[in-house]
């Protein structure tokens, strides 16, 4: 099958979940009967199209549940599922999370672990070398980087990734709010879509500043090896609370902790294969989870009330 077919199937699926209830039917234990996974688009589809069957199929065994996974076209298609009760489980970056906790009190049950890390940031890139102040310097990986500041990008043009994005629009914005700046009126501000649309964005000159998360370079260079020479990183912004795993928040207890463990078991198990080989990491590269704590997702949500004033 077709990558175009299978995605057109996984679409069909997500169709037919709008005419069902996943928590209809509960078996003796008080759990659905089958459980329904929804995930936002990545963007290679082809590799999340791959992986979807083997998350499903794990989760199944581990779970002794039937599950189902679908993708919409982006991530309130997950959001609304979960909040109608078409969908149970939401693997979600921290915008949609903190949306859909607010909405529809889904709860946040673990938080993913990259590097090592819980937390990343936005990163702020050019190709214009007269924005770094000082000479670039490559890290390990050959990926440059200078110290520049936001005051000396006003009215130039920037190229976000999306609205509803936490590192390629929240967080950059409110750090131009508290530089003095208006996100909309005091830069020619453009929306790109994805973070590597973000980074070509710059790699090409069209646009002088582009921002996605940090480091979306890695993600374009295998067909730009040049990239982390010719875009420069010259600035950051505060920490993010890593994507996470949501639940609805009505499946029952025992159920959430299954679900939780199975997850945490599925990184675990993975952890001797090369990266490019686990399920998670060529999904969503997640090396491993940690327990959600209260409030993980409350600067998402402070940003995104501050933005609306």
């Amino acid at each position: 099958m077709t990558t175009f077919a299978r995605i057109l199937a996984l679409s069909l699926l997500a169709t037919l979940l709008g005419s069902c209830c996943a928590g209809d039917a509960v078996d003796e234990r008080g759990w659905p009967r089958q459980l329904v996974l929804g995930l936002v688009p990545a963007n290679e589809a082809e590799a999340m199209v791959d992986n979807l069957q083997p998350l499903s199929d794990y989760l199944q065994a581990r779970l002794g549940i039937p599950v189902r996974a679908f993708v919409p076209q982006d991530y309130t298609g997950v959001v609304e599922a979960m909040g109608s009760g078409r969908a149970d489980i939401g693997m979600l970056p921290p915008f949609a999370s903190m949306l859909g906790m607010r909405r529809y009190g889904l709860e946040p049950v673990l938080i993913s672990v990259r590097n090592g890390e819980t937390g990343y940031r936005s990163q702020w890139m050019t190709s214009d070398r007269s924005l770094c102040p000082d000479e670039p310097v490559a890290d390990a990986r050959g990926m440059l980087s200078c110290n520049g500041s936001l005051e000396s990008i006003r009215g130039r043009s920037v190229a976000f990734t999306d609205p509803n994005s936490t590192s390629g629009f929240l967080f950059p914005s409110l750090q131009l709010i508290e530089a003095g700046m208006d996100p909309e009126r005091d830069l020619r501000r453009l929306f790109v879509g994805a973070h590597d649309a973000a980074v070509l964005a710059a790699y090409g000159g069209d646009v002088s500043i582009s921002v996605s998360y940090d480091d979306a370079r890695g993600m374009v260079r295998p067909q730009y090896p040049d990239v982390g020479e010719r875009v420069i990183v010259f600035a950051h912004s505060p920490r993010i609370p890593n994507d996470g795993v949501l639940l609805r928040g009505n499946l029952p207890a025992d159920l959430k902790a299954a679900i939780a463990e199975a997850f945490v078991a599925l990184a675990e198990d993975q952890q001797a294969l090369p990266r490019e080989e686990r399920v998670l990491w060529v999904l969503y590269e997640i090396d491993n989870f940690v327990p959600a704590s209260p409030g993980v997702f409350d600067p998402v949500a402070a940003a995104y009330d501050l933005l609306r004033r």
